[in-house]
């Protein structure tokens, strides 16, 4: 599951990404050719039993 959470500039976005056992925010920028590229991206682990 994908999920957009900041879209203030529409350069630029954030996306929080739902995995199996961890999650991940991903950094991205509009080129202006309407593709979305990820620069970078974090991973929030779960904690063990979740």
């Amino acid at each position: 599951m994908t999920k957009q959470i900041d879209d203030l500039s529409r350069h630029y976005r954030y996306e929080l990404v739902h995995g199996d056992h961890a999650d991940f925010i991903a950094y991205q920028r509009n080129q202006g050719d309407g593709v979305w590229h990820t620069y970078s991206t974090w991973m929030i682990p779960r904690p063990n039993g979740e």
